[in-house]
Formats: C-alpha cells, structure tokens, sequence
C-alpha cells in the first residue's frame, strides 16, 4: 500500500511537471460566471445578491444574469457546475441576543441557460459540515466533484477542514471523507488533466493529492510563492481557462479590496499576476469560465431567426440570416453548411453565402418544437440559434363553468359547459370546430363521444343513494384537453322524514352536495371542534366573497305537506361575522329554490339555534335543503353544527293519489289495480275513488277519468 501511496504521488508531481496545453490567441481574455455576495454601490436593503458575468477586457465589466435579488444563486458554501446546472451548498447564519447564532442551510441547483431554480432544499444545521471552506471544484476526469469541508462540532466551532467529495444527486448531498487538510486554502480548481490545485492562506500554490492514502492527513505539494500578502478571511474563488492554461483567482485582501489575478501554475516559474480591481469591488464566490460555444475561425450564430407555420400546418418555413463573422468577430466569407433540427432530429439542410439569408421548407410533428440552426465552416460549428413554436392543431384549454343539475321527475341528468376559445399555447380555436367526450363519474364511464353541443342530456336512475359527477374533455382534431370536473350531485332513491344530520364523521359528507359556486376552490367542508364534535366548516378566502352551497340528500316531500328545519351554526371567532341563507327546491339550480331564512348574521362564536316549522310544499316531489354562505372576502368562519328536517302537518288525501307520492298519475292506476288484484295490501281510503264503499274496476274508470280531467 505505502508503494502505491509513493507512486501516485510520483505521477502527480510528474503531471504538475508537464505544461499544460494552450489555444488562446494573443489578445483573448476569459469571461467569467460568477456568483457576487457584496459591491461598493450597493446600499443598506439594495443588496444584489445573484449570479453575475465578469468580463476582463480595459477596465472590466460585471453584468447580472438575472432580475432582483437572489442569495441562493450565490451560494456561501461552495458549488460547481456540471451537466448545465450549478450545484451548491448556501449557508444563512442569523445572529439573535436570545437564542445566539442560528445555521440555516440549503441545498440549491439553478439551470445554467435561464438561471432559473431547479432545487432549493431546506437542510437543518446538522448539515453544516457540507460547507466548504475554500469553494468547491469539478474534476473534468473523473467527473466527481470536491471540496474541503469544515469540521464543525455541536457547538459549530472549527475542529479542522477535510478534503472529501460531494454528491448532489440526492435531495441530502453525501460526502465521501478522503483526509484531513493540514493548511488552511483560500480557493481550489481543476486543471485540465485532473490535478486539484489550491492556494493556501500562506500564499503559495498548491497541488493537493485527491487520493485516499493509509495516512488521515492529504498529502500538499507546494510549487511556489505567488508573493500574494494578507489575504482576508473573506469569500475567494478560482477558476481553470483551457485556454490559456492559467487559473484565475478573485480574493478579497486585508484592504477590503477584491483583486482578479492570473496564476501561471508551471513548476518552476509558478506567479501570480494582478489582473484589475474587481468592477464595484465585488466579493466573488465560484468563479467559473464556460466552455466556448465554438472554434475561434468558425462562424458566429445565425441572426433573424424566423418560424412561418400558417394556421395548425405542421410544414412551415425556417428562414435566417447568415453570419458575417467568425465566433471572435473577424470578417467571414465564403459558403457555408446550414442544418436546422427540430426537437433534435434534423429537418433540413444545405448552404447559404455568409451574410446571405436562407429559408428552409420543415415538416414536423404536432406539438411544442424547438428549431436549432447550426452554420459550419472548415473551422468548425457556429453556435446554436434557437426559437421554440408549438405548431399544429392547438390544445384546447379544458371547458369551463361545467354544471350538472338532475330532474328527479324525468329522471334525466343535465350537464352544461363554456366551450374553451383558446388554447393551451394562448392560440385561439374556433369553438364551432370542438367536439367533446362527457364521462360519468365514478367509474370513469364514457357516456358520450364527439358531440359538437355544449349541452348533454342522459337517462339516469341509480338504486342507490350516490354521488355523481361528470367529466368533460374538449378535442381538437387529435388534441384533447385537460378533463374538467362539474359538481358532485347525490341522487338515487329519495330519503323520507324525518331526516337528521349530525355531522358526526367525515362520512357524514358522503351523501352532501358541495356547490362552489364562485370555483374559487375554497367551500364547505366537514371539521371537528377541540372536544371531537363534528362539525361543516366554511373557512374563508381572504380575496372573494362567499358563494358557496352545503346541500342535503334528496328528500321526498309531500305536496300540501308542512315541514320544519332546525340547525344550529355560529361564527367561529370573537368579532367576526358570518351570513347565511337557507334555501329548498327541485334540483341543484340553487337559483330556483324559495329561501326559508335570508341572511342570518351570525356574529357570535357561542352556537344559536335556528328553526322554521312553516314550511308548505306546494307541490310534491324530490327537494333539497341548501345552507348558502355568503360571507364577504376576509371574514368569517362559519360552523354549521347539525341540521333536521321534519314533518310538521301531513298532507290532506289527494282524490285519486293512489300510491300517496303526492301525485295523481297512470302510476295510480298501476297502484290501483295490483290492490284490486291483491298484488299489494289494499288500501280502502285511496283506492275507492268513486266513494261507494267497495274497491273494484269501476274505481280504475273513475281514477282514469281524473287523470283525463273528464268530469
């Protein structure tokens, strides 16, 4: 083991030895993407914390990527940047008189081409030992990643640093201890051929031997004094240009000034050369220096980039102009190659004179299209020029306003909806060219296919007491929509009274109808007080107004009948208030039911008992109980404890309502003449008709004659 510990030492001096590659032209500068965590110009509360792009050229400039203020896109901790996303550890400490200094840590990923956020995963103070002290760095051989990280105890003071490596791929990053690191380093990076260069506190460059040794300490090989003096405890970071085969270095020195140096890391002439101030005196953290998007002499990206799809066409042009330029700006000229690809598959290809522009004629699939141009010379591609464009027939947004209402007399369920007049991609669509799939809810059952109406009628008689629903999907040619859900409706076999609803499970919402009639999505609900009690809740939506329905079972009420309802509700807070309207009719068009109490106040947290026992039915049938929230936007919590709806007054016989639904219809007759034929048990009173004491065919002439109105 001690061998192989000797020789992998050897080879590393032996790379360190070797000069690395270069390709820079004489008057090239690296550009940097950086993240910068403090600047000169900016004042108390106008801090600008994000992800910056340094450029080096005269006096330097410093450019934001991104909008506002963003202090995880400058990660304290350390990141890297691989696979197109910048990966990295960031650190909050707060400071409190009471409680002391508390660690807030995160684990963060923004994508590289937009910046945008990937992963921003809250990670408790034990996980303070993922902070690096001096950066972190990508090896390009190996594709690991590696920083030296602080070894913290419980009370987060430094035991000592530790070479380790880090993995992202996982919501916790896992390290890989590798040793301890004896000298303290301000900033690492990578070479080219993998060697883990650092600079120390102390001034000097370091390589620092990446491999697990038998000895807990890693092995240092200083290869010279950069002759840089009191460098501050401030944030530093370096970065490797392929390039120039130089590392460059920001670090913030004793002065509070921040410096950008050029480090020659050749043994034997190692230096360090100070490059310029950082623009605003910037502190910068994770310096980095993208790969060039092509060869230096090869063409620069295409310009004016146009896509011409006509209507929902999936064959369109592509057209451009060709560049003038090579990548670093000299004049271009000549005939060059042009590919142009489509979601990654090529579509079109040929030449075009530099400077000239070219359209290509694309067919592609239906759907959201990224077209990539690409130029090329002997030299090599131009850079990618890119324009998304969804093409062909538009998705439709899914229908609105979708509304189920059931007539318990026809049985038959009415389902009505908006049909969608723009798509998904914000393209308009003729609704005159929708057609639609309706499904019956539960079960997912299709019930209709291809309709062009906005209106769907269906037979429905269930046998037993359920709730429905339906979904509806609007279809563009090939592309459908998103299904939208109309309201639950419970329908089957109507309860009778007396009906009593205690609320005392979540079961208890089973066979209730919740209408959200505002679809703010916030509506009744079932809850429970401290002590267990059940209970329907309506918590409020703090920016729209209450329009929401608890609605009972079916229940079936005779006509001439008089019933009463009591319940008891409150509002939930001191000095709040609640307002509710109680309500019954035929069917779920709460528009059409007869109020039985308007606008109660409720602005008491103690429960008050409500009751009305005057309530006529006109006409026999199914009715609902509806409780209508109407509470404005902010306020309120409203408690609707339990409900009962009795029979108050029976209803007068009706001449010929043989079967006492209320009714006098051909379903008499039938009722008739099975108690004629003894199929039922007789019943004396409604069934002799013509009232001369005896039940026989002379009753059925009679009952017919009423339902005929022949006097």
């Amino acid at each position: 083991m001690k061998k192989s510990v000797k020789l992998t030492l050897a080879l590393t001096l032996m790379m360190a030895l070797l000069p690395l590659l270069t390709q820079a032209k004489a008057d090239y500068s690296p550009s940097f993407i950086c993240g910068v965590v403090k600047a000169d110009s900016w004042t108390t509360g106008n801090n600008l914390e994000g992800i910056y792009q340094l450029n080096i050229t005269g006096d330097g400039t410093l450019t934001k990527l991104t909008e506002g203020r963003n202090v995880l896109q400058a990660p304290l901790g350390g990141a890297v940047y691989e696979d197109g996303m910048m990966k990295g550890i960031h650190i909050k400490q707060i400071s409190d008189p009471y409680d002391g200094v508390t660690y807030y840590i995160y684990h963060v990923q923004y994508d590289m081409e937009t910046w945008t956020q990937q992963k921003a995963k809250w990670l408790s103070s034990t996980y303070a030992n993922l902070i690096s002290s001096c950066g972190m760095a990508h090896d390009p051989i190996t594709g690991k990643n590696y920083g030296i990280f602080y070894n913290f105890n419980m009370s987060f003071q430094v035991l000592g640093r530790r070479l380790a490596t880090i993995d992202f791929s996982t919501d916790t990053p896992q390290k890989t201890i590798i040793g301890d690191v004896m000298t303290q380093m301000a900033a690492i990076a990578f070479s080219s051929n993998g060697l883990l260069y650092g600079v120390g506190m102390d001034g000097y460059l370091y390589v620092i031997n990446k491999e697990a040794s038998e000895s807990s300490v890693v092995e240092l090989m200083p290869l010279g004094n950069l002759g840089v003096d009191n460098i501050s405890t401030y944030p530093s970071s370096m970065a490797f240009d392929k390039k120039t085969g130089k590392f460059y270095w920001s670090v913030v020195l004793s002065d509070m000034k921040s410096y950008l140096y050029e480090i020659d890391p050749t043994v034997g002439s190692v230096s360090a050369t100070r490059l310029m101030q950082v623009p605003d005196n910037a502190y910068l953290v994770n310096l980095y220096i993208p790969d060039p998007q092509a060869n230096e002499d090869a063409p620069a990206a295409v310009s004016n980039l146009q896509l011409n799809f006509e209507g929902e066409s999936t064959t369109g042009t592509v057209s451009f102009t060709a560049p003038t330029t090579t990548y670093t700006g000299e004049p271009l000229t000549g005939t060059l190659n042009y590919t142009v690809t489509a979601n990654g598959n090529e579509v079109a290809q040929g030449t075009v004179e530099a400077g000239a522009d070219a359209s290509a004629e694309v067919t592609v699939p239906a759907g959201e299209v990224e077209f990539i141009v690409i130029v090329s010379n002997d030299n090599g591609d131009s850079p990618e020029a890119k324009a998304s464009l969804y093409v062909g027939p538009e998705t439709p947004v899914a229908p609105a306003d979708v509304a189920f209402d059931y007539n318990y007399d026809s049985k038959e369920a009415t389902v009505t909806w908006t049909a969608p007049t723009i798509g998904v991609h914000e393209q308009e669509i003729d609704p005159e060219q929708l057609t639609y799939n309706v499904y019956l809810m539960p079960g997912h059952t299709l019930a209709a296919e291809g309709i062009t109406e906005t209106t769907f009628k269906q037979s429905l008689d269930p046998q037993e007491l359920a709730p429905y629903s339906y979904q509806v999907v609007a279809v563009n040619k090939s592309m459908a929509s998103e299904p939208a859900a109309s309201n639950s409706a419970v329908i089957g076999p109507a309860l009778e009274v007396p009906y009593t609803q205690n609320f005392n499970t979540a079961a208890s919402f089973d066979l209730l109808t919740v209408l959200d009639n505002n679809r703010d999505g916030i509506s009744w609900q079932w809850g429970k007080s401290y002590s267990g009690d059940g209970r329907a809740e309506y918590y409020p939506n703090k920016d729209a107004d209450a329009n929401d329905w608890l609605v009972s079972p079916p229940i079936h009420l005779k006509q001439g009948a008089t019933y009463g309802i009591t319940f008891d509700a409150n509002t939930a807070v001191v000095n709040n208030v609640d307002y509710m309207d109680v309500a019954f009719g035929q069917g779920l068009n709460t528009d059409n039911y007869t109020k039985i109490f308007d606008h109660i106040v409720l602005n008491e947290p103690v429960s008050s008992t409500y009751s009305n026992s005057e309530i006529v039915c006109e006409q026999g049938g199914v009715y609902y109980f509806g409780f209508h929230v109407t509470t404005p936007a902010g306020y309120g919590w409203l408690l609707l404890h339990n409900f009962k709806i009795t029979l108050v007054k029976d209803a007068p016989a009706i001449r010929g309502d043989v079967d006492g639904d209320g009714k006098v219809n051909v379903s008499d007759v039938t009722a008739l003449v099975n108690m004629i034929l003894g199929v039922v048990p007789m019943n004396q009173e409604r069934a002799d008709i013509d009232g001369d004491g005896k039940v026989n065919v002379s009753d059925v002439t009679a009952l017919v004659n009423i339902i005929l109105n022949v006097q």
